[in-house]
C-alpha cells in the first residue's frame, strides 16, 4: 500500500526569508561574540576583536545564503 502524502502548500517566500535573515543575525551574533570574547581574553584595544568577528559572521552568512538560495 502507497503512503499518502498531504497535499503540499505552496512555499510564499516568506520562510526563505527568514532563514536568511535567521543566518544572517546568526552570523553576526556568533562570529562576533567570539570577537568579543578574545578581545577579553587577549586585551585587544578598540574592540578591534569584536569588529573583525563581526565582519567575519557577516561574510560568511552572506556566503551561505548566497550558495543556499541564490
Amino acid at each position: 500500500m502507497a503512503d499518502k502524502q498531504p497535499p503540499q502548500r505552496p512555499d510564499s517566500g516568506v520562510n526563505a526569508g527568514w532563514a536568511a535573515l535567521g543566518t544572517l543575525l546568526g552570523g553576526v551574533i556568533v562570529w562576533g561574540g567570539i570577537g568579543y570574547m578574545l578581545d577579553r581574553w587577549l586585551d585587544i584595544p578598540y574592540r578591534l576583536g569584536l569588529l573583525i568577528g563581526m565582519i567575519v559572521g557577516i561574510c560568511g552568512a552572506l556566503y551561505l545564503v548566497v550558495k543556499r538560495f541564490g
